[in-house]
């Protein structure tokens, strides 16, 4: 047999296998990016982790305290015509 031929019917023989269902397909898919989603959201994760080792080295470096740390924004004053403040 030669190499054509040899090719020839292995071609033939993928179309007989069963193909999966369109849902299957899309199943697959959706399970690959959810988890390069997982992936992506664990190494920002990571970094925020890191970066909240930073500020807590800072904070303490700095000598904040927890209630200057968690004290609320200032009110800024946008010159709004009905005076009201946001």
């Amino acid at each position: 047999m030669t190499a054509y031929q040899t090719k020839k019917e292995a071609l033939k023989g993928r179309g007989r296998k069963n193909p999966r269902p369109a849902s299957l397909n899309i199943a697959a898919a959706r399970i690959v990016n959810l988890g390069s989603e997982i992936e992506e959201l664990k190494e920002e994760n990571r970094r925020y982790k890191q970066q909240f080792v930073i500020w807590q080295y800072n904070a303490y470096k700095h000598g904040m305290t927890e209630h200057q740390l968690n004290a609320s924004l200032t009110k800024i004053d946008r010159e709004r015509t009905d005076g009201e403040k946001r």
